[in-house]
Order: C-alpha cells, then structure tokens, then sequence
C-alpha cells in the first residue's frame, strides 16, 4: 500500500463517536473522486490535463492529479513528480491484473481507469461511479472535523488525507514539451493515512490545518477508499476542503 504516514499524535486525534458536529458543512457531497496520472515529460499529457481540469469546475467531483516520475529519463524531470505517486499506479494497475503503465491515465472513484482525454468515457465514468460514503468536514478555527459516520455494508476501508496545490504554472524546457509553457491544478504534493476503519465502522477526527497544509499547498482531499488486501479499492466518500 503506498502511503505517506505521519505522527499521528501531531496529525490528529480520535474522537469517541461518530456523529455529526455543530457548524457548516464546507462543501457540498461530491459524485466522486478523478485521479489524474499525469506527467511534465509525457507529450500526451497536456490534454488530459485540461480536460480534468474542465471536469473540475463541474463543482461535483473532486480532482487530483498525480505527477509520476517514470518519464523523467526522456530528459525533462518532472518538477511535482514523486515515487510515491507511481507506485499507487502500479497498485491499482496490479490489482486489476494490467501489465504495464501509461500516462495519461484517469482513475476514477478508485474503480475505472481509462485514457485521460476521454472525455466521453469519464463523463460516463463519473455517473456510474457515485459515491454512497458521506464525509463531513466542518472548520473550527485552526482545525478541521472529519466525521465518517457508520454505515451498514461497508467494507473494511481506510481513511486517507490528501494534499495538493491548486494552481501552478510550469515552463518545459526540455524532453517532449520542451518550449510549452503549461498550467496545471489540483496537484498532489502527499497521501498520507488516517486511519483503518473496520467493516461498516464510521469516525469521528480532527487534524490541525496548520501541520497538514502548510505553503504551498492549499487544499487537502479526505477519501474513503476500500482496502482489498492492502491494496486501493473503490473510492466510496471523500470531501475537499481549500484554505
């Protein structure tokens, strides 16, 4: 399982239920969760990155995009990729029995995965992959809420905070795209997991804005995603929240 993981004591504390909290809930459930494998080197890469980034302003889904590094020996090393971000590539390609890696590649709600400019197919993709999990966040001064509450049926998940950068703009000075100046968004600077959560368990967090979103990141993605032995499954509730 590919995960970033930090001292839980300074990342967050384990509140007894798991019931909804006093206040506003931030935003509006999303359908689903994108994820964008994506790279700076990759020569088809710009416009799955677009169109996700269309997809985004929809305001019902949630997009992250995953900057892998496998592309960085074709002489351009991608200024946001990560280990990290490939092998949870190569965990969704080995769990569904795929040989070999591609960019761009667009995963979504954790179940379908599909070329990134398919617009057509994550249109699609998007309506049939609904999420049934509801996660709160709430902002309390320095703090954020996550309430995960139970819910019959559900299988043995975990909880993952994700962060990422909203806006960047980046000038490719070498490999494929060498002379392109391009924009990209919602991207992903960690992945880090909260917690496990048992067969139709619920939770009741809370994590310090301040130690998971400092500069220059300025949002963070909370996802429930199933675990089929240790590896990622359906996304089935997620919430975003931007400072």
């Amino acid at each position: 399982m590919t995960s970033q993981v930090l001292g839980i004591a300074a990342l967050f504390s384990l509140l007894p239920g798991a019931a909804g909290v006093g206040g506003a809930e931030l935003t509006s459930p999303p359908k689903t969760v994108l994820e964008l494998f994506t790279s700076q080197g990759c020569p088809f890469s710009p416009e799955a990155d677009r169109l996700v980034s269309e997809l985004a302003e929809r305001g019902d889904v949630i997009a992250l995009n995953y900057h892998v590094d496998y592309w960085d020996y074709a002489g351009w090393k991608d200024t946001f990729g990560a280990p990290a971000n490939a092998e949870l590539q190569r965990d969704y390609a080995a769990l569904w029995g795929a040989r070999k890696l591609f960019t761009p590649q667009l995963v979504i709600a954790g179940k379908t995965g599909l070329l990134g400019s398919d617009q057509l197919g994550a249109t699609e993709a998007i309506e049939a992959g609904r999420m049934t999990r509801e996660v709160e966040l709430v902002r309390t001064e320095d703090s954020l809420s996550i309430v995960i509450p139970e819910q019959d049926g559900a299988r043995p998940s975990i909880i993952w905070l994700v962060t990422y950068i909203e806006q960047a703009t980046v000038t490719i000075d070498a490999g494929d795209n060498a002379g392109k100046t391009l924009p990209y968004d919602h991207i992903v600077t960690s992945r880090t997991l909260l917690a496990a959560l048992g067969a139709g368990r619920g939770a009741r967090l809370a994590i310090e804005l301040d130690d998971v979103l400092p500069e220059p990141e300025t949002g963070l993605a909370v996802l429930v995603q199933e675990d089929i032995g240790s590896m990622p499954g359906p996304i089935t509730g997620a919430n975003a929240y931007e400072r």
